[in-house]
């Protein structure tokens, strides 16, 4: 494959020294980057478009519940703590 760019010839290195058993996981990486590049774009031009990396989700419970399940969920990693 011939490269047109410095930053693919770049890419293409780093790739070629991933293991053959996680290409599958970078694969799936860069297109969730390249998809939350686009979102990005589109919401620079007024468009909105969720990219499903983060925080995107519907409930209707109270702040104070969806806090208490957050610290119960994250607590005790590694002897860390959430402190609210």
């Amino acid at each position: 494959m011939q490269t047109k760019t410095k930053y693919e010839e770049m890419i293409l290195k780093e790739f070629r020294e991933i293991p053959d058993e996680s290409r599958p996981q970078i694969l799936k990486i860069l297109r969730s980057l390249k998809k939350s590049i686009a979102a990005t774009r589109k919401n620079q031009r007024g468009e909105r478009q969720e990219s499903g990396l983060c925080g995107i989700w519907k409930d209707d419970r109270p702040a104070e519940e969806i806090i208490k399940d957050i610290h119960v969920h994250r607590t005790g990693y590694g002897g860390r703590t959430v402190e609210l």
